[in-house]
């Protein structure tokens, strides 16, 4: 089956994969849903590792630049938040 090569396909997908990882994550974790400390912040982090794997093989192996595009975009949109609402 062929993928679209598209970069809002891309964004969803990764926003998709982020929530997904972590709240499996949070569901393994004592942790509470969104919280603001810096015990959590490697539950944000461990959480956008499968989308750092995800666009390396989008734009390297698959040869999908858009959708790895994407990905990598809003990974870093994420990593900023991150660093913004956890770090502040």
């Amino acid at each position: 089956m062929k993928i679209k090569d598209s970069f809002i396909l891309g964004v969803i997908m990764s926003v998709a994969i982020f929530f997904v990882f972590y709240g499996v994550i949070n569901f393994f974790t004592s942790y509470p849903y969104f919280s603001q400390s810096r015990d959590s912040l490697w539950v944000y982090i461990i959480s956008l590792v499968p989308n750092l794997l995800l666009s390396r093989f989008m734009l390297v192996k698959w040869e999908y630049e858009s959708l790895g595009k994407g990905v990598l975009l809003t990974t870093l949109v994420c990593i900023l938040l991150i660093m913004y609402i956890v770090l502040k």
